[in-house]
């Protein structure tokens, strides 16, 4: 059903009514508890016996699509599963569809399926519950004779009570016809609704403008696009902050993420020295203005902005300044992307230029099926529909971008455009178009929950959040050097849980793509100077000194044979992961910790749960004498003149290592220590080692125990492989050695002997 070229939603045919209004789903709705984040799929039931109900639909799944088509909101849900699927349609794939409604204690789930090869014959019952009598009967005869009733894959909608008081004052409650394009009113209104209600209650989202350095004047960057003052009438012209006077007008400025091909291309404008003039008069609002730039400022004045900053318009991309101003705007990126009032993003998905998609809004809007009071509602949604936000946003090509990476993280709030659906994304909260529901959602709301008890593991990852429970831990000040069991507590209770959050991010960036891999540390200055800022912290070319020593015990996973000594051009020291280039599949694996071990000492309380191995005792068994202060500019885009070194104190033996056949002929590096007649201790090169074998020097930097299996005591030992890099005995210094390598022992599958037994001497080494 249209109207004026929109689509009225909420509106049900009357197979999907006679549903609806049964008196089974009419009793079990009215049992409904409101949907929160907690709630689960639990199927009521004595005993775990399921309680459903089958209903028949249609004939066929041309009789279904035909009834979304006509308008019924939700046929046009149970019809299709996500963006990625759809049914098979040819003559071996034919064959009724069924309803199954099953009940639960949060939710009532119509399961909508097709039967293979099963039709309605002539002789047979054409009423409706005359079918479903038909329909359960063979089944049930089905039971007896396996491969009679073939089920293709099934579209699963969930029924949701929902308070009126968590979705937006512009969602889904209306009957409104809801525009095909995501450039409607109804999604601007959320938009907005979701932003101003982000700027007033959480404080998370505005750590940034919480601490300017003074209450007369906001920070803004040095340059910004005026959209216009006259609204829906864009006027766009490049403004000098400073000279305009808006820091202290206390202006806003929104930000845009987008794919760097729409900069790259040569007749898109982009702002050079010489036209540096022109722009400040206007900008042309012709073809040379890529189009998502065209809406994003479109976007911004709609959202009440003034102000949007686009890096290739802001930013000086050719000409005698360029250089220069890049290396200055580079640096700046924490506070461009931090102060930002919201970012939008572009996906650009399928390499679309614009901001927005064509799109059956009744498949991205929830479908109320029944007011229950004026305080709650239930509402039908597609399960998996509104859990779409990895396959959109984080699994997109614009998010395979480093810089787009660090956009993301820096940003408090974003909206996603470009998809099948728009998404809402702030520090505290998640939403889709398919459920603007402030009540969580499975997935899209897991992901901003317990940070750092997930931030290792499998489950979704959301970036924001993630470097939010990393700004905003808790660390305790000490005053002076701590003692062992104080050093180890500290290490459990405050080091683990940022080093975790930490290593997600750079896991994370590492996956992604630059242009130029010389950019590999510059392209997370703007992460480590908010991180700075927030935590005091000290940090040079990727490592924290407050990290120490977890964030030295990274290591590759590569297969060996296959590791390259490819220097990333960073000019990194070896010690920071920053030194090599890795892959998109690869990625970093610190070394110690657990990889699946989530039990935790029992001195822990509740609110300290971080997924690292049951540790029951730990030992520093080294010193960071010295952590570099390099200059400012060096510590995110290390020169190639310059020499970054930290000097290590700690127990040192001496050995041989080469590759060998281990366990079901698998090759792994070996060390032979000096000296001792004991098996071998298994390490993990940075590179390929030579087949002859290699001299090294093995630090330790700490020593563990931990419960493998949950019960049983292990003890665990890390630290560094090094070899020379250059000898300055004769100036009256030292050896000054480099990274190679990493190992741990302890682990079952890899190294049960330890490297050291108490008898080393502990040296200063120097490590550049």
């Amino acid at each position: 059903m249209t109207l004026d070229g929109g689509v009225i939603p909420h509106v049900l045919c009357h197979r999907c009514s006679r549903i609806i209004h049964s008196d089974w789903v009419q009793e079990r709705l009215a049992r409904l508890e409101p949907w929160t984040s907690t709630s689960t799929w639990t199927l009521d039931g004595d005993a775990g016996q399921e309680e459903k109900l089958r209903f028949f639909h249609s004939e066929s799944l041309e009789e279904l699509e035909a009834s979304a088509a006509a308008g019924c909101h939700l046929c046009t849900l149970i019809s299709k599963k996500n963006q990625y699927f759809e049914w098979f349609k040819d003559e071996e794939h034919t064959g009724v569809v069924q309803v199954v409604a099953c009940a639960g204690h949060s939710s009532v789930w119509l399961e909508t399926s097709r039967i293979q090869e099963l039709e309605i014959e002539e002789d047979m019952p054409h009423d409706l519950p005359g079918l479903d009598g038909w329909l359960e009967e063979r089944y049930n005869q089905s039971l007896d004779s396996p491969g009679a009733w073939i089920m293709d894959d099934f579209v699963t909608v969930q029924l949701r009570k929902v308070q009126s008081d968590t979705y937006s004052l512009a969602g889904p409650d209306s009957n409104f016809p809801l525009s095909a394009s995501s450039d409607a009113p109804q999604v601007l209104e959320s938009i907005q609704h979701w932003l101003k209600d982000c700027v007033d209650n959480h404080p998370e989202c505005n750590r940034y403008s919480s601490t300017q350095k003074g209450p007369t004047a906001t920070w803004l960057p040095t340059r910004l696009i005026d959209v216009g003052e006259v609204p829906g009438k864009l006027a766009p012209r490049l403004v000098i902050s400073a000279d305009e006077g808006l820091a202290q007008k206390k202006a806003h400025y929104l930000t845009l993420s987008h794919s760097w091909s729409i900069s790259t291309k040569p007749h898109n404008l982009k702002l050079e020295t010489e036209n540096m003039t022109q722009l400040q008069d206007r900008i042309p609002l012709d073809d040379r203005l890529s189009k998502t730039f065209r809406d994003a400022m479109k976007i911004t004045q709609q959202l009440g902005c003034r102000y949007i900053w686009i890096d290739s318009l802001c930013i000086i991309q050719s000409g005698t300044e360029a250089k220069d101003d890049w290396k200055r705007e580079g640096l700046t990126m924490s506070d461009v992307y931090g102060h930002s009032r919201c970012n939008i993003t572009a996906l650009g998905t399928g390499g679309n230029d614009g901001c927005y998609t064509p799109r059956n809004p009744l498949q991205t809007s929830p479908c109320r099926i029944k007011v229950c009071d004026e305080k709650s509602a239930i509402y039908a949604v597609n399960s998996l529909l509104e859990n779409t936000f990895t396959e959109n946003v984080e699994q997109s090509p614009l998010f395979k971008r480093g810089w787009v990476f660090q956009e993301s993280v820096l940003s408090s709030r974003a909206v996603y455009f470009g998809a099948p659906q728009l998404f809402w994304e702030c520090r505290r909260q998640a939403f889709a178009e398919s459920w603007p529901f402030k009540t969580g959602t499975p997935r899209v709301q897991q992901r901003l929950t317990e940070p750092t008890l997930r931030a290792t593991g499998d489950t979704p990852f959301s970036s924001k959040t993630v470097f939010e429970a990393l700004c905003n831990a808790e660390e305790q000040q000490t005053d002076g050097p701590l003692e062992q069991d104080d050093r180890a507590k500290h290490l459990i209770e405050h080091t683990f849980p940022s080093f975790l959050c930490w290593e997600k991010i750079v896991k994370t960036f590492i996956g992604t793509s630059l242009t130029f891999t010389s950019d590999r540390l510059f392209a997370m200055a703007g992460i480590a100077r908010a991180i700075e800022h927030f935590r005091s912290f000290t940090y040079v070319t990727g490592t924290w000194r407050e990290l120490y020593p977890l964030d030295l015990l990274w290591r590759f996973t590569r297969e060996l044979g296959e590791r390259k000594n490819v220097v990333s051009g960073s000019n990194a020291p070896s010690w920071s992961w920053a030194a090599k280039e890795l892959d998109m599949q690869e990625s970093l694996k610190n070394i110690a910790r657990s990889g699946k071990n989530t039990q935790r000492p029992a001195h822990w309380d509740g609110n300290k749960r971080y997924l690292v191995e049951s540790v029951t005792s730990v030992a520093y068994l080294s010193q960071l004498v010295k952590f570099p202060n390099p200059p400012f500019e060096s510590k995110y885009r290390p020169d190639k003149e310059g020499e970054i070194t930290i000097d290590l104190k700690g127990r040192v033996c001496k050995g041989f290592v080469k590759t060998e056949l281990g366990i079901q002929d698998i090759p792994q590096d070996r060390l032979y220590v000096a000296g001792q007649d004991k098996a071998p201790v298994i390490v993990h090169m940075d590179d390929d080692t030579p087949a002859d074998g290699l001299e090294v020097v093995l630090v330790l930097l700490m020593e563990w125990e931990g419960l493998v299996g949950n019960y049983w005591k292990r003890q665990f030992q890390a630290g560094l492989v090094l070899v020379p890099a250059k000898d300055e005995g004769d100036k009256g210094g030292s050896t000054i050695y480099r990274r190679v390598g990493a190992f741990r022992t302890g682990e079952l599958s890899e190294c049960p002997v330890n490297a050291f037994d108490g008898s080393e001497m502990e040296e200063v080494l120097g490590i550049c």
